[in-house]
């Protein structure tokens, strides 16, 4: 693992540490503001760029018929050049700062991996469609495994739906099918444009997870009984 000067990483959000080289950093703030400057640079965002094809808003979003472009893009476009310099295997030191505390995960892991958080960031916040389920990711770090993404996802769901399983399956099963079109809308964005693979595998994990929160699910419809435990509920 890299040495760290841990006074650089103030800002909430997510710095990519490689072997050599700068960090690259994905704070909110930066992706925002990077965000803004590429949708007022008709240099960076070519007219014939907004007007592509797969650069429109997919079918099932909200504002296709007045957006110039698809928001979920935003968060990558930014930052691909730094990122296409890597593989998705290629390991680096990921550093992730939670809002409103000085708390700091460090893991060493694959680009793809670290990549998570742009990833949540783009289909929960971003998107005009999967925004609706940004609550759902509440606490969620984008560092932790993908099925501890999934389990604390499920514990959120379970208490927005107040413990109606029926209902949380349904919501599941909708939010399922519309993150795999969104998400496929990035896939075919991202071939356009991108030299490497780390953000498009990062995307194609993102459906993973999505798979492992319904795997999930379909376990406590099978056999759970009486309200949802947390670890340490007994103490």
């Amino acid at each position: 693992m890299n040495h760290l000067d841990l006074t650089q990483f103030i800002e909430p959000g997510l710095y990519l540490v490689p072997s050599e080289g700068e960090a690259i950093v994905l704070t909110r703030k930066v992706i925002d503001e990077s965000a803004r400057a590429l949708l007022n640079d008709p240099q960076k965002l070519t007219p014939s760029m907004r007007a592509a094809a797969d650069y429109q808003p997919c079918d099932i979003c909200p504002e296709r018929d007045t957006s110039e472009i698809c928001h979920a893009i935003l968060p990558t476009l930014p930052f691909l050049d730094e990122i296409d310099r890597y593989m998705s295997y290629d390991r680096v030191t990921a550093v992730y700062r939670e809002p409103d505390t000085e708390i700091l995960m460090i893991r060493e892991t694959s680009m793809q991996e670290a990549l998570q958080y742009v990833t949540i960031l783009s289909l929960m916040y971003y998107c005009e469609v999967g925004r609706q389920y940004y609550s759902f990711f509440h606490s969620v770090n984008p560092l932790m495994p993908q099925i501890d993404i999934a389990t604390a996802v499920f514990h959120n769901m379970y208490h927005d739906c107040e413990g109606d399983l029926q209902r949380l399956a349904k919501t599941l099963k909708t939010m399922q099918e519309e993150l795999l079109q969104t998400t496929w809308c990035q896939v075919k964005r991202l071939r356009l444009i991108s030299q490497g693979d780390a953000f498009l595998n990062a995307f194609v994990s993102a459906q993973t997870t999505t798979e492992l929160m319904l795997m999930e699910v379909a376990a406590r419809l099978r056999g759970m009984q009486g309200p949802l435990r947390r670890p340490g509920d007994d103490r």
